[in-house]
């Protein structure tokens, strides 16, 4: 029987860093489980608002799981490897396939004057030498998938930067690609932090009403 030839990433070199290019994959189909899509999965971690609340609260929060500068820390060229290496991932695929078929990402590799990592749209990254580590990478590929999927669908709700759908998809990506004890780390940072990550539990109208009472208690 033929061995069936899986596409590969083809990277680009341009002035500041490189061009990934993501094939299309046989597992690109979005499904979380076999009975639940990824958007299903997704969609009830909605926000109160687009206002970025969580922000300082996650980055505590990660704290413990990111090593010091000069630990742990990967050259370039390994960077791209393992932004590689996940997103072919047949795990990553099937989940978040669809948002990385034959599409393409610019990795830039920033100078050490940048004092934090970040992603910008759905297809830059830039990461100085001190953030050029597996969590980071995994903080911003969470980034990347957030804004790819909502050209995908339509946000009829707030999802905010990093909100509840962020923290969630982040903390998959820890626990599938750096362990349940990494996993476990960033877990407890969530709860010790206050970190919301689950899904929204619909109020009822009884609940509204005395969640108004209360309101209207507070400013009388």
């Amino acid at each position: 029987m033929r061995e069936k030839v899986k596409p590969q990433t083809v990277v680009e070199e341009y002035k500041k860093g490189v061009i990934m290019h993501f094939p299309k994959n046989e597992y690109d189909n979005c499904k979380w489980s076999k009975s639940l899509s990824t958007w299903n999965m997704l969609k009830n971690r909605y926000d109160n608002g687009k206002r970025d609340s969580q922000m300082n609260k996650l980055y505590n929060a990660e704290y413990n799981l990111i090593p010091w500068a000069d630990e742990h820390g990967m050259n370039f060229n390994d960077v791209i490897l393992k932004i590689a290496e996940v997103v072919n991932d047949t795990w990553f695929r099937k989940r978040f396939g669809r948002l990385f078929s034959e599409t393409e990402l610019k990795v830039e590799y920033a100078s050490n004057k940048q004092n934090m990592a970040y992603a910008f749209g759905t297809d830059f990254l830039s990461l100085p030498p001190n953030f050029c580590n597996i969590p980071i990478i995994l903080h911003e590929l969470s980034h990347i998938i957030v804004d790819r999927l909502s050209f995908v669908v339509c946000f009829k709700k707030d999802y905010a930067t990093h909100g509840r759908m962020f923290a969630f998809i982040y903390l998959e990506l820890v626990k599938k690609y750096m362990g349940e004890g990494k996993y476990t780390i960033l877990k407890t940072g969530f709860k010790n932090f206050n970190v919301k990550y689950r899904n929204r539990i619909p109020q009822t109208s009884a609940k509204k009403k005395l969640l108004r009472e209360r309101l209207t208690k507070n400013l009388s």
